[in-house]
């Protein structure tokens, strides 16, 4: 049984002046909506809602203090008139006027009015109710005796919303007052069985139940609620049975759907009509008074419409007015000490403690974000025990979280809100687009929620299937009024949840997993704006654009490539709004455009960048070739890795699409099926897959690495070590302890085995896929067959657009090819680029260094430092050049000269050889007249070996292939190395073969003991 208020028949039991205010704005409500439905009937107006029937609710607003909160739904027009309202307010909201509460925005029925604290409504029903707890809540924390009033009808009381603020209510005891307006219709549909009170999903015992057409009953069921709320017993429940006396709406016929009977019989519990004849009863007012009353109230009204109505409307190009807050540009961060590295996850916890420490209204909420665990990154760490009440752990109900942060950013807090992972947000999304992104834009200004949601993102780290390997930021960059950013630098997380955290709108950031446990360098602190894109290196031959997780798989990609390009790399950080200036300028310098996302293509960042660049005149005269997008296809991201690879971009991906893109690739691939067929139409070795070898011999040993320790850890520290080496394990036995962050973690062995010397000690520092014991296993495993291959294409089914032109070919003619190659041992020059990053000069390319290793060898062997000038071999001791082959747009290829190498000193050959690509990529063609030898090589494609040509008046061409691994034949334990190969067509007239393997040893020596 619901607890029942007290029915009097009488309005004895009030204050006689309470009695005359509360009948006089009964009748203006009553007559207010008579009004508007008959100016729709002379076409005045657009739109109208009634609340008819559910006046009586005015009484509880006789029991509101002024700093009292009211969320009030669209037939509470009768309760907004007792809070404050004017009847001019009501005319100016049913024309739309711009001196309107929301400027002409929002349909009538939609109150508002910041004064009187009276939030504006949405139309989505129920979805206030959540921010209406926020705005309690922030009442709860500043110690205030205020309550918040939220009205519904009992319809919207199916929705998710309603039960996730009941539930958050009764769990903070806020000063929340519920009333549902129950009129037992949704539209057309009955809810006399289908309310979740009727259906006993309710408690009972917590609501008031009450006879909406009794308005003493109503007053002092209010009485009763708002006493509770007020005095800190947590909230009061009101279920208040009306009438919907008029159609749902002006778009409405209810005479369609409900009988006549029962539209008549309705009207006999006409909470104005009885509570005007009980006045009347008791002798507090005359049928004459009352009369004149009504007519004179119905005259105010007529007078308050007209003027309305010729009141100015509003501007067209205010459309976008108060779609944000004025730009937030915080001058200084505090002191945060992040040493001269650390990782994001550290930045941003620091920086919340910083503004914990010094902005007293910031609230920090999400789930498991308390200590111990202190967010399942560890990013609120320590928050709960400086300040618990403003460190809270949220019920596992995203909603709740994104609703209550709107309601308390508009109480006045600085919500700082975590959704777990950005994957689980959609429960709260009608809160996110609803609420969170209109609330200014709606109200003309009024009403604002300044506030931060978080949300670790992406993927990158395997087995994180559909929900914990979504990027999304389009999804959210889309929703005007919200800003969205995404950091991959620690001074950038910092940097931007500052200037978030004292910003005026919601912002969404959006941290990248992959990143938060890196390390990184750590430059000087500040705010960062909102709109300005990082340019994380600088160049003219190609802008490359990108965000999140993607920036270091770019520059990954570009330090791997064999031939250093000069890219324009630009980190956009800010998704909404967007650095349009930065990347504008970028590609008029540049001429050519790439966007990199881990987003899905469709609808996406990358696609909006791509379009609004090529809108612009300038930009589009100034590109040189069409825009290219790496980016996830429309696709999910599966458990499995071999999906989650498979789904995003990667290192190989990134480079073929600037190889397209540039068309930079030292050899097309096409060249050597169009040498073949101009010939005798036989494939090349090139163009043949290599034939089927035999299984490779499987090692009996394996080597025991570091797991996947959980989101985004890299590192963890060896705790203990529990088997020796030379002891027996078996499958499942702990071999030793890490510890990470989160846990302390056993590794564990997968086969029976004896263990071999550890590679690692206790308290060392191991990374995930570091290598810490070899394990000798009892039986070796059964080779794994290979995939069969695919059917080749018919070189018939070519279309020759590229490759040699007719000028090489008649050069070709005469000589005698022939061909050699070496495998070279690869990690000398690896270690050396990776060195070079640290070097004041800049980080090296592959390329630079073997081209500088063939030099020297060019030096030694005078054959090939010479050109072929008709029938003649000639050599200039003073000058010979160096070349390298460039493909160009439209599958042309051509050669980078290095004048007079052997002039250069290591010094100055790095830049020299640089330049020289850059320049042919920019159309710069040099003479060949002097290059012996031109070097070429499809790294980016992943090529490792094949039989370049040579084209006089050079002697020889050398194909450098991309590394691979090997077995290495002096290890005991079955370790591998990395090799490339060294393929060397020569002109067979004029060097022979051993002259030839001579020069190729001493290239290959030169490679294997690179020094700087």
């Amino acid at each position: 049984m619901s607890k029942p208020a007290t029915n009097p028949t009488s309005a004895s039991s009030m204050d006689p002046s309470i009695c005359n205010e509360l009948l006089r704005t009964l009748w203006r409500s009553r007559l207010g909506d008579l009004r508007e439905q008959s100016l729709i009937r002379q076409g005045k107006g657009w739109f109208h809602i009634s609340g008819m029937g559910h006046e009586s609710v005015a009484a509880i607003a006789l029991h509101m203090e002024a700093e009292d909160y009211a969320f009030p739904y669209y037939r509470d027009r009768a309760f907004c008139l007792q809070r404050g309202l004017t009847d001019t307010d009501m005319a100016l909201a049913f024309y739309a006027k711009r001196a309107s509460s929301s400027g002409g925005r929002q349909l009538t029925g939609h109150f508002s009015d910041r004064q009187l604290n009276i939030w504006s409504h949405p139309s989505p029903v129920g979805i206030h109710l959540l921010p209406a707890c926020g705005a309690a809540w922030g009442m709860q924390l500043d110690g205030k005796q205020n309550v918040v009033y939220a009205s519904l009808g009992e319809a919207s009381a199916r929705q998710g919303d309603f039960f996730e603020a009941v539930c958050f209510a009764k769990e903070r005891a806020l000063p929340v007052v519920f009333v549902v307006e129950d009129n037992r219709i949704a539209i057309s549909t009955s809810t006399s069985r289908t309310n979740p009170l009727a259906l006993g999903v309710l408690n009972a015992d917590d609501w008031i139940r009450v006879d909406g057409s009794d308005v003493e009953a109503v007053y002092q069921a209010g009485r009763l609620a708002t006493e509770q709320a007020r005095s800190g017993q947590g909230p009061a429940f009101i279920w208040c049975d009306v009438e919907r006396f008029s159609n749902h709406s002006s778009a409405d016929d209810q005479r369609m759907y409900r009988a006549s009977d029962e539209l008549d019989a309705m009207h006999e519990r006409d909470p104005i009509m009885i509570f005007q004849r009980g006045m009347i009863r008791d002798g507090l007012l005359t049928e004459a008074e009352a009369e004149a009353l009504q007519e004179s109230i119905r005259e105010e009204i007529r007078t308050a419409y007209q003027q309305a109505g010729a009141t100015a409307d509003p501007l067209a190009e205010e459309c976008t007015l108060h779609l944000h807050g004025p730009v937030s540009s915080p001058e200084a961060m505090p002191e945060i000490d992040l040493g001269a590295s650390c990782r994001m996850l550290d930045a941003v916890n620091q920086t919340f403690h910083a503004a914990m420490d010094s902005m007293a209204d910031v609230v920090f909420f999400g789930e498991d974000i308390e200590d111990p665990k202190g967010g399942v990154f560890n990013l609120t760490k320590g928050l709960s025990t400086k300040d618990p009440a403003r460190a809270v752990n949220s019920p596992l109900a995203e909603s709740t979280i994104m609703g209550v942060s709107v309601g308390l950013a508009s109480y006045g807090k600085r919500p700082c809100f975590e959704i777990q992972f950005v994957d689980f947000i959609y429960p709260g999304w009608n809160q996110l687009v609803s609420n969170m992104a209109t609330l200014r834009w709606r109200s003309f200004g009024h009403w604002k929620c300044p506030l931060v949601i978080y949300a670790p993102c992406g993927g990158y780290l395997p087995g994180g299937a559909l929900w914990h390997s979504q990027a999304g930021e389009a999804s959210f960059a889309r929703i005007p009024g919200i800003r969205v950013v995404v950091p991959s630098t620690p001074s950038d997380a910092a940097g931007l949840f500052w200037t978030a955290l004292h910003g005026e709108d919601p912002t969404i950031i959006l941290l990248p997993k992959h990143l938060m446990w890196a390390e990184q360098s750590v430059g000087e602190l500040s705010p960062v704006p909102l709109g300005q894109a990082r340019t994380v290196r600088s160049g003219r031959l190609l802008t490359l654009v990108t965000w999140g997780n993607c920036v270091e798989l770019v520059e990954e990609t570009l330090d791997e490539m064999e031939v250093g390009l000069d890219v324009e790399l630009i980190d956009l950080r800010s998704i909404q709004p967007w650095d349009r200036d930065c990347i504008t300028a970028s590609i008029l310098k540049t001429g050519r455009l790439m966007v990199v996302q881990e987003d899905n293509i469709s609808a996406s960042v990358g696609q909006m960048i791509v379009a609004e660049m090529c809108s612009q005149h300038a930009v589009l005269q100034a590109l040189k070739s069409p825009p290219t997008i790496v980016s996830k296809a429309d696709v999910h991201v599966g458990f499995n890795p071999i999906y989650e690879y498979a789904a995003l971009p990667d290192k190989a991906r990134i480079a073929a699409a600037l190889e397209r893109l540039l068309a930079s690739s030292l050899q097309s691939a096409l060249e050597q099926a169009t040498a073949a067929h101009a010939t005798n139409h036989s494939p090349t070795p090139a163009m043949i897959a290599p034939e089927e070898s035999a299984p490779a011999p499987v090692s009996a040993t394996k080597t025991i690495t570091v797991p996947i320790l959980g989101e985004g850890i890299r590192v963890a520290r060896v705790v203990s070590i529990l088997k020796q080496a030379g002891e027996a394990v078996q499958a499942d036995d702990p071999l030793c302890e890490v510890e990470t962050d989160k846990a302390v973690f056993p590794i564990e062995c997968d086969e029976d085995g004896v263990l071999g010397e550890w590679l690692i000690a206790e308290d060392d520092e191991v990374k995930v896929g570091q290598d810490l014991v070899e394990l000798s296993l009892k039986h070796a495993p059964a080779p794994v067959a290979s995939p069969a291959s695919a059917e080749p294409i018919p070189y018939d089914a070519l279309k020759r657009t590229g490759g040699l032109s007719q000028e090489v070919v008649k050069q070709m003619q005469g000589i005698v090819p022939a061909t050699i190659d070496m495998t070279c041992r690869w990690e000398t020059v690896r270690d050396a680029r990776l060195r070079s990053k640290e070097s004041p000069g800049g980080t090296l390319s592959t390329a630079t260094m073997c081209a500088w290793a063939v030099l020297q060898a060019m030096k030694k062997h005078e054959r090939f430092a010479s050109v072929v000038r008709g029938n003649d071999l000639f050599f200039d001791p003073e000058r010979f050049d160096l070349g390298m082959a460039v493909a160009l747009p439209g599958d042309a290829l051509e050669t980078a000269v290095v004048k007079a190498a052997n002039k250069l000193e290591w010094t100055a050959f790095a830049d020299v050889f640089n330049e020289a690509l850059r320049s042919t990529r920019h159309g710069t063609i040099e003479s060949k007249n002097r290059v012996p030898l031109t070097i070429s090589s499809m790294g980016a494609y992943n090529v490792r070996s094949a039989i370049p040509i040579v084209v006089p008046p050079s002697i020889a061409t050398l194909f450098i292939g991309a590394p691979y691994q090997l077995p290495d034949p002096k290890s005991k334990s079955g370790a591998t190395m990395e090799v490339c190969s060294l393929v060397l067509t020569f002109d067979h007239r004029w060097i022979n073969g051993v002259g030839a393997a001579a020069f190729l040893s001493d290239v290959r020596k030169g490679i294997e003991r690179f020094g700087v």
